[in-house]
C-alpha cells in the first residue's frame, strides 16, 4: 500500500479539512455574501469526498494515511456543519434531536476506530455509511438553502427536517452495524 501524503486522493482529501474552518468561519460572519461562499463551499467539501475516494480505486492511490483522513474529514465536515444550524430560528425539537443523533453517531463512530487503531485493529467503512454520508450531505445542503434563502417556505422546511430524520435513522443503522461488525472483529481476534 503507498504511503505518499501527495498523491491526488489526499490531496483532495486534505483540501477538504482545509475548507471546514472556512465554511465556519464565513457562516458565522453574518454577512449574506460570505454565507453563500460559506455553502458553495460546502458543495465543494462534499462533492470531493467522493471525488477523493474514486480517485484513489481508479489510479490505485490507496493509502493508509487516505484511510485515516478521509473518514476523519467526513465526521468533522459533518458534525461541525451541522453545528451551525443548531440555534437556528426554523428548527424545531425533533430535528435538533436528529442533529444530535447524527453527531453522536459521528463521535462515537470516531472514537471507536481511534481506539481500534491503538490496537492496530482496522475498522472497514459499510457500504450503508455512503449513503448515510451522502443523505447527511443532501441534509446539510437544505440546511443552507433554507437558512439563506427560503426558512419561510413550508415545504422546504419539511424536506429538511425529513431529510435530517432520515438522516438520523440511517446514522443509528449504521452504529449497529459498526457494534455488529466489531464484535465480529473481536470475536476473531480472541480465538486467535
Amino acid at each position: 500500500m503507498k504511503s505518499n501524503l501527495f498523491l491526488l486522493p489526499n490531496l483532495i482529501t486534505i483540501s477538504r479539512l482545509l475548507c471546514i474552518p472556512l465554511i465556519l468561519v464565513f457562516y458565522l460572519s453574518g454577512i449574506d455574501s460570505l454565507k453563500i461562499l460559506s455553502l458553495i463551499i460546502f458543495l465543494y467539501a462534499s462533492i470531493s469526498d467522493f471525488i477523493d475516494g474514486y480517485l484513489a480505486r481508479r489510479l490505485n492511490q490507496i493509502t493508509l494515511i487516505g484511510k485515516i483522513l478521509d473518514p476523519i474529514a467526513d465526521k468533522l465536515l459533518v458534525i461541525l456543519t451541522f453545528m451551525l444550524f443548531l440555534t437556528e430560528d426554523f428548527i424545531n425539537i425533533l430535528t435538533i434531536t436528529g442533529i444530535l443523533i447524527i453527531i453522536a453517531r459521528e463521535i462515537a463512530i470516531m472514537t471507536i476506530r481511534e481506539i481500534f487503531a491503538h490496537q492496530n485493529i482496522q475498522i472497514d467503512v459499510i457500504g450503508l455509511s455512503k449513503i448515510k454520508t451522502t443523505i447527511q450531505f443532501i441534509a446539510l445542503t437544505l440546511l443552507f438553502i433554507t437558512s439563506l434563502f427560503a426558512s419561510d417556505v413550508i415545504i422546504l422546511l419539511q424536506l429538511t427536517n425529513s431529510a435530517i430524520l432520515f438522516g438520523a435513522m440511517i446514522s443509528l443503522v449504521t452504529l449497529v452495524l459498526y457494534i455488529r461488525n466489531i464484535n465480529l472483529i473481536l470475536n476473531k481476534v480472541t480465538k486467535k
